[in-house]
C-alpha cells in the first residue's frame, strides 16, 4: 500500500520555481502526509515532525 502511495506522489507535477526546489515534491509531500496522519496538523507541529524524523 505505502508503495503504491509513494508511486502516486512521485507522479505529481512540481509547481515550483527552480530556485526554490531543495526537495523533489514527492518528498515533501510523503512528509506532509505522514505528519497529518500522526496527528500533526499545524505547520509548526509539521515543520517539528519533518525535523525529527
Amino acid at each position: 500500500m505505502i508503495n503504491t502511495i509513494l508511486e502516486r506522489l512521485k507522479k505529481v507535477k512540481d509547481f515550483r520555481q527552480n530556485q526554490s526546489k531543495r526537495h523533489e515534491i514527492w518528498v515533501v509531500l510523503s512528509i506532509i502526509a505522514l505528519s497529518i496522519l500522526t496527528g500533526n496538523i499545524s505547520y509548526k507541529q509539521i515543520e517539528m515532525f519533518s525535523n525529527n524524523n
